[in-house]
C-alpha cells in the first residue's frame, strides 16, 4: 500500500499543479512538493524494494526493475531542468507536462508489471517486511518524507493477498531479519 499511496499522492499534486493555472507562487510551491514526493519515493524504492525484486530469479521481474530505474533517471533529469526554470518561463509548463507524462507512464508500468512480479515471487511475509522497511527508511530521516507513524505504513503495495497478510499475520520477527 505504501508505494501505491505515494503514486496516488503525486498524481494528486500534479492535478493541483494543473489547477493552479498561471499563479506562479502556487506553481512553485506545488513543484517543490512534487519534487520532494518523487525524490523520496524513488530513493525508498531504490534502497528497499528494487533490490529485493532484483534478487529474484525471474527475468521479467529483473527487467521491470531495470526499466523502472531508467524511468527514475529520466525523472531526475527533468527535475534538474525544472530546478533551473522559473514558473513564469514559457518552457516551464511544457517541462512539467513532460514530467507528469513520464511519471504517469512509470506508475502504470510499475503497478502493472513490477508489482505483479513481486506478488508472484515474494511471500506475503516478505512483502509486509518490505513495506515496514520502506516506512522505517522514510521515518528514520534517511530519506525525507513521512514519519514511521504515518497511516500509509504497511505492506509495500495493495492487493487482496497483501491486505490479507496484514490482517491475518502478527509477525514477531524484526523487520531487519534477513529472509531466505
Amino acid at each position: 500500500m505504501l508505494l501505491k499511496k505515494d503514486h496516488d499522492a503525486v498524481l494528486q499534486l500534479f492535478r493541483a499543479f494543473a489547477e493552479a493555472g498561471s499563479d506562479a507562487e502556487a506553481r512553485r510551491s506545488l513543484y517543490r512538493n512534487i519534487r520532494q514526493e518523487l525524490q523520496t519515493h524513488s530513493r525508498v524504492e531504490e534502497h528497499v524494494f528494487y533490490p529485493a525484486v532484483m534478487r529474484l530469479r525471474a527475468e521479467p521481474a529483473r527487467e521491470a526493475v531495470r526499466d523502472a530505474l531508467e524511468d527514475h533517471h529520466i525523472v531526475d533529469g527533468l527535475l534538474a531542468e525544472l530546478d533551473q526554470l522559473d514558473p513564469e518561463d514559457a518552457r516551464y509548463g511544457d517541462k512539467m507536462r513532460t514530467l507528469q507524462e513520464s511519471v504517469e507512464r512509470h506508475i502504470e508500468a510499475e503497478e502493472d508489471a513490477l508489482f505483479a512480479q513481486a506478488r508472484i515471487h515474494l511471500t506475503d511475509e516478505r512483502l509486509e517486511r518490505l513495506g515496514r522497511d520502506m516506512a522505517i527508511l522514510k521515518g528514520a530521516g534517511v530519506v525525507p518524507g513521512r514519519s514511521a507513524g504515518d497511516p500509509s505504513c504497511g505492506p509495500a503495495f495493495g492487493g487482496a493477498r497483501a491486505q490479507r497478510a496484514t490482517r491475518d499475520r502478527s509477525s514477531t520477527r524484526p523487520a531487519s531479519t534477513p529472509s531466505r
